[in-house]
């Protein structure tokens, strides 16, 4: 029993120091992946809240990006993108009921990490981790490609 237990807790410690060696260098990677999350302010009753999200683009540049939106979930002032100075990003953003899509002016060249703001986003009044499916549009490429779902975080109050 003892050995079992060592064993699992090696195998966690072992499996959690890998992952957060990789967090720390995201942009030593070879393709465009998620970042940090949230949502400002984060108390689920509080009405139009900001939901946003970081996109390290790698590889490819980007042409557009897709967000699956949750049931329940509405976004009333868009979405806005920022550059990590907090510059605003030309685009176009069309929401309908279950899909925003982002389209940019110009490519988001590899290297550069781009902040999603969704503005005035209601949600139901319960506290829930929100998982919103993100996928993104490579220059060059007419399929989008998934990038994972950014996880945003409510609680009560």
């Amino acid at each position: 029993m003892k050995k079992l237990i060592y064993t699992v807790t090696f195998t966690l410690f072992l499996a959690s120091s890998v992952t957060t060696a990789w967090a720390k260098n995201p942009n030593d990677a070879k393709f465009s992946h998620l970042g940090n999350s949230a949502a400002v302010p984060n108390i689920a009753r509080i009405p139009d809240a900001t939901h946003k999200f970081d996109v390290h683009v790698q590889g490819k540049a980007l042409s557009e990006l897709a967000i699956d939106l949750p049931e329940g979930i509405s976004i009333n002032k868009g979405i806005e993108v920022q550059n990590k100075l907090g510059q605003k990003i030309p685009t176009t953003v069309s929401i309908n009921n279950k899909k925003a899509t982002v389209a940019f002016s110009e490519p988001i060249v590899p290297g550069t990490t781009i902040s999603i703001r969704m503005k005035v986003v209601n949600t139901p009044d319960y506290k829930e981790t929100w998982h919103y499916p993100v996928s993104v549009k490579k220059v060059g490429m007419k399929e989008a490609i998934p990038l994972g779902l950014a996880r945003i975080q409510t609680y009560g109050g």
